[in-house]
């Protein structure tokens, strides 16, 4: 009883009254969400194994039923968090209060309506995106640079973090039991019966994403599918045939995704996320004639670029395996004490048992939430208080 009590102290006074606490009033919110839990979206993985795979009920990519289940109680929380702060009138937002921008994919628009349809119940707020077909150039996650210096040095980087990478070789041991690549259709058409051995081949074409094919590119789908179907509730018994069943080996095994961002996206990531950042950038010069809220949907590699570009402190989240969660959001808050401004930056993400079990967030089990802290603003407070005009200045 007391630990519950304690729960819902720290819960109120971290979150729900900042406000009284540090006497800020919660001013405005510009919200990075990636999207909620989707069916898995390799194709080929009846190659990777003779075993067979468990059928999916949804197409590929999509936002899965619990996906949006989720994103609903996410929404609600937010919901809850705006109202303890006053930060939204009562009732539905004026249309000029709240702006709701998304990628393409039908993912990212399918969680934005979940959020709003939770948070803003009974109201009508759109959803605004691109009508074309492929993705949004604001998210795509492709080679800009034209230079070949530029290529020679992104592939030059990529071979050095691929090469003896300890961390990748664990998830590939691992691997060759749980599928027996050698049985495979992989290993008899491309030789490729050991993903230990280095068979990786970089793609590298400007306008387009960087993929390492070979061992690196059979994990990734296979751990994707893996993961997603983990986060949906797919029963133990058929998630790897059964045989990642304790923490220890997830912890192992979702370092796969650590080191697959590091050496695609990481590399590049001022590149690639060039149009986001300067996004980002004219929405924070001219906040002051910007929404109250703006949401913005997209995916685990633009929240890559836009921390790895705006210099925020690494951090480990505690309670999660992955570095960008499933429906994980970095939320810019901006608060003011009538005479002086502050930025406050905090991620807020579901725990790895939380999207497993998919129950509703409460005072007693809310969303974990970590302050994110840029290297380059001060913070006098101890609290991540950044000087909003310092933010400004340097964002």
């Amino acid at each position: 009883m007391k630990k519950v009590l304690v729960s819902v102290f720290l819960w109120i006074v971290l979150f729900y009254n900042i406000s009284d606490a540090n006497e800020l009033k919660l001013k405005q919110v510009l919200i990075f969400s990636r999207h909620n839990v989707r069916y898995p979206v390799a194709d080929n993985l009846e190659r990777y194994t003779q075993k067979p795979w468990p059928t999916l009920s949804g197409p590929k990519g999509a936002l899965t039923p619990k996906g949006a289940r989720l994103e609903g109680y996410m929404g609600e929380y937010f919901a809850q968090w705006f109202n303890d702060n006053k930060f939204l009138n009562a009732g539905c937002p004026d249309d000029d209060e709240v702006y709701v921008y998304t990628n393409t994919a039908s993912r990212t628009k399918a969680t934005a309506r979940a959020f709003l349809d939770s948070a803003f119940k009974d109201c009508t707020v759109p959803v605004h995106h691109k009508n074309i077909d492929g993705p949004d150039p604001l998210f795509a996650p492709v080679i800009r640079n034209t230079t070949q210096a530029y290529k020679d040095m992104v592939m030059e980087e990529i071979k050095r973090k691929v090469s003896n990478n300890q961390k990748l070789k664990e998830v590939y041991l691992e691997l060759n039991d749980i599928l027996n690549v050698q049985e495979s259709d992989v290993c008899k058409e491309d030789d490729i019966c050991d993903l230990t051995e280095p068979k990786n081949s970089i793609f590298y074409e400007v306008g387009k994403e960087v993929w390492v094919h070979g061992p690196l590119m059979i994990a990734n789908s296979v751990m994707d599918f893996f993961v997603m179907t983990y986060y949906d509730g797919l029963p133990i018994k058929d998630i790897a045939w059964g045989n990642i069943r304790s923490k220890e080996k997830w912890r192992v095994m979702t370092e796969l995704a650590r080191q697959d961002h590091d050496i695609r996206y990481g590399t590049v990531a001022e590149d690639i996320g060039a149009p986001l950042m300067n996004y980002l950038r004219e929405t924070f010069h001219n906040y002051d004639n910007r929404p109250k809220l703006t949401l913005i949907v997209g995916h685990d590699y633009n929240l890559n670029s836009i921390t790895t570009n705006m210099g925020f402190q690494p951090i480990d989240l505690p309670k999660q395996f992955e570095k960008f969660p499933i429906g994980g959001k970095l939320v810019f808050q901006r608060w003011t004490d009538d005479e002086n401004d502050f930025l406050k930056v905090e991620y807020v993400y579901p725990s790895w048992s939380q999207l497993r079990c998919g129950t509703k967030y409460s005072r007693t089990d809310p969303p974990q939430r970590v302050v994110m802290k840029l290297n380059w603003c001060s913070d006098k407070t101890g609290r991540g208080l950044c000087p909003w005009t310092e933010f400004i200045s340097k964002v």
